[in-house]
């Protein structure tokens, strides 16, 4: 992450923000979108560029909902923020290491087993790739029971083709998590520049 500038992380996640807000309100047709995310400059300015890309999207129609969760025991007040979004993004990365965005995932999809929240869940590629939610299914029974009855969806990229790719995320029995691609969509070469000198 210190290859880039502040000023060019801030680019690099609205050029990321962009598409995914793009790709949530048209191709999984969500209407109403819920994101959870820390209190960092990265990560604000990533949940920011979803959002605003979700809304013109829907022609300044459809509903956001945003939660902030700085420490584990913040997750029980975000998932009541977050009620009657029909999706919630999980936006963890940005400046915080992997432990506390560990940390976060689990205690947020914690709390929202415990408390049934009623939305699928879509989540991050800094999340997602570092095995975060295999690992927060295999280690809770009851994160794993909720996940299961839930659509969930992530995104990764691929930098030698110079896209991002969605994909359908599914939890089974016995903690099994797979994953099956179902779109792609292409990267600027600026936005393709600035991942590949972020990792």
């Amino acid at each position: 992450m210190a290859k880039l500038t502040l000023a060019e992380q801030y680019t690099l996640r609205g050029l990321t923000g962009r598409i995914v807000g793009e790709v949530l309100s048209d191709d999984y047709g969500i209407p109403s979108l819920g994101l959870v995310t820390n209190k960092t400059y990265i990560c604000s300015s990533l949940t920011g560029a979803v959002e605003a890309a979700f809304l013109t999207d829907k022609g300044g129609l459809g509903r956001v909902l945003t939660a902030l969760t700085e420490k584990p025991g913040d997750a029980a007040a975000a998932v009541k923020q977050l009620e009657g979004a029909n999706t919630v993004m999980l936006a963890y990365g940005g400046e915080a290491d992997a432990e506390t965005n560990y940390a976060l995932t689990k205690a947020f999809l914690k709390a929202a087993a415990e408390a049934d929240l009623d939305a699928d869940l879509f989540f991050h590629v800094r999340i997602w790739v570092p095995g975060f939610v295999k690992k927060a299914v295999q280690e809770d029974p009851q994160i794993a029971e909720y996940l299961q009855d839930r659509a969930l969806g992530s995104f990764t990229f691929d930098l030698d083709r110079g896209v991002f790719v969605f994909h359908a995320v599914e939890v089974g029995d016995e903690g099994k998590v797979e994953s099956e691609p179902l779109l792609e969509v292409p990267l600027s070469v600026e936005h393709t520049d600035l991942l590949r000198r972020s990792l």
